[in-house]
């Protein structure tokens, strides 16, 4: 059984409708995670709705030598999904840490790990010097534009 990692922004349970303010993501799609600041660490996700985004298609195919090809590369870089935790100032290592035991740590037993949660009545946190879940990220389109070439024979 895949273990998750929650996080939610909203200290309001009936405000909380919207996917920037609360998120699960899969265990397996951690990536890493850097400071920003002397209080906030990134964590990176492989993306929930983007994948495959980089691709080349042929819009029209050479069916003799005379006929021309026309490609569409699309180099569409992959976003992450990310979320900016607020933490105890300079305290990254010890956060990241704990993310890292989290993901080895995971088990059938605990197939949802809290790592932020800013419910006001109830707040909770995977590691003490983690203070706020600041912002969840889920991308929902690729960055870059498609480029387009033609060859003739």
């Amino acid at each position: 059984m895949e273990t998750y990692f929650y996080f939610r922004t909203q200290a309001t349970i009936a405000n909380d409708d919207d996917i920037a303010q609360s998120a699960m993501f899969p265990v397996s799609s951690f990536m890493g995670c850097y400071p920003t600041a002397d209080t906030t660490l990134k964590v990176h996700f492989k993306s929930l709705i983007i994948q495959n985004v980089a691709a080349t298609r042929v819009i029209q195919n050479d069916t003799d030598l005379a006929s021309a090809s026309i490609m569409v590369k699309q180099p569409h870089d992959l976003l992450t999904d990310h979320v900016l935790l607020t933490i105890t100032a300079n305290k990254h290592r010890e956060v990241m840490e704990a993310i890292a035991n989290a993901t080895i740590n995971r088990n059938s037993s605990r197939p949802f790990v809290v790592v932020a949660d800013d419910l006001s009545t109830a707040t909770e946190y995977l590691h003490a010097n983690i203070t706020a879940c600041s912002t969840i990220t889920v991308n929902t389109a690729a960055a870059g534009s498609d480029s387009f070439s033609s060859t003739f024979s």
